[in-house]
């Protein structure tokens, strides 16, 4: 299985565009230097990622026998013990890998993590580690840059937390999948609970059949305080989908919807009272200082406000204040960013609706 993976990015030519980022090799948290790797790693044993983030770069692998352990049951190691791998990920039969989640109040940063800044495929078991008081709100536990990854490149065993069903679910924003941790959704007699929020001024009606109970809805309608708002079909004005442009949704107000399956059988969702969600965004860039030789960062944009990512631009400038450059996000979380191969000082600007910041690099 390791010479075929070997052989098989090889053939992809994705170890070329890895050895582009071979100069990043430093990852910083708080000016602390983690860990760096070599271009494969292959895991048939134990490993323990534990009180820093680690960064690695290259394609990565666990066995039928291996084991990697992304936090501590002790909670100073389980502050920071997210993976950052840049590379393609296969986990093979038996792979597994333990998180320790401490709570669900930073998606980044708090718990275990896995990052894959390219595919993952195969099949990792992900074990887990649960924090006291989990309420059932959804926890993401994984993500893979790249919309092409298995589906069920990780599995998860159902389990009970704090007298909930967790379940391993995965889902698609701009380029990335997502594996995240959630109660099942239980039909009740007389409604669905399919109505999902996203953002303050979002909702829309979960249309998977994996996840809503087997439907296919084809038809909207949508009710604000019992009173039609909106309605369409399924990619005609997308009737799927209530957005009330840049205003937030109201926690006042009650929503619910009527929906027509693909058997023309209709539905009525569950009440839903939005809630207002606040978003804390934290960037960083690393490494910091970089090199002549490299001059290469990766710009990390940690939050949970998917708007953040789709509008966010960097633009670079010297310390005369000249434009050298701009690159935006593009619903990416990670962004490359190349500055000259000049000693000298440099300022990343990032911008994204509200939130602006800047950083500076310094080249040696």
């Amino acid at each position: 299985m390791r010479t075929s993976l070997i052989k098989k990015m090889k053939q992809s030519g994705y170890i070329k565009s890895i050895r582009f980022f071979v100069g990043i090799i430093l990852l910083i948290n708080f000016n602390q230097v983690v860990s760096a790797q070599n271009l494969l790693w292959y895991l048939t044993g134990k490993e323990t990622i534990g009180e820093n983030p680690t960064f690695r770069h290259g394609d990565m692998a666990i066995g039928n026998f291996g084991e990697l352990f992304l936090g501590s049951n002790q909670p100073r190691l389980q502050q920071k013990n997210t993976l950052f791998h840049i590379g393609n990920y296969q986990g093979e039969f038996g792979a597994k890998i333990y998180l320790s989640i401490l709570d669900n109040s930073n998606n980044y940063g708090t718990r275990g993590f896995l990052d894959v800044v390219g595919t993952a495929v195969g099949s990792t078991e992900i074990i887990l580690d649960m924090f006291d008081g989990w309420d059932g709100s959804p926890i993401d536990v994984a993500r893979a840059h790249n919309t092409n990854s298995d589906t069920f490149a990780f599995t998860l065993q159902e389990n009970i937390y704090n007298e909930r069903t967790a379940q391993l679910k995965s889902r698609v924003e701009g380029n990335d999948r997502i594996w995240f941790i959630a109660e099942p959704i239980v039909e009740t007699d007389f409604c669905l609970p399919i109505i999902l929020q996203k953002k303050n001024n979002t909702l829309v009606i979960d249309n998977n059949e994996m996840h809503n109970g087997g439907y296919n809805f084809s038809y909207y309608k949508w009710y604000r305080n019992d009173e039609l708002i909106h309605e369409g079909a399924h990619g005609i004005g997308l009737g799927g989908i209530y957005n009330t442009g840049r205003r937030s949704l109201s926690p006042y107000d009650v929503y619910h919807a009527i929906v027509i399956d693909q058997y023309g059988n209709e539905h009525i969702s569950c009440p839903y009272n939005p809630t207002i969600f606040l978003y804390e965004t934290r960037i960083i860039a690393y490494p910091n200082p970089t090199t002549i030789s490299q001059s290469l960062v990766v710009v990390d944009v940690e939050t949970g406000d998917e708007d953040v990512l789709i509008h966010g631009s960097i633009t670079v400038f010297n310390v005369l204040g000249q434009r050298l450059g701009q690159v935006r996000t593009n619903g990416h979380r990670i962004t490359p960013i190349q500055l000259p191969a000049e000693a000298g000082m440099y300022f990343l600007h990032f911008v994204s609706n509200e939130i602006q910041e800047t950083i500076k690099i310094i080249v040696q």
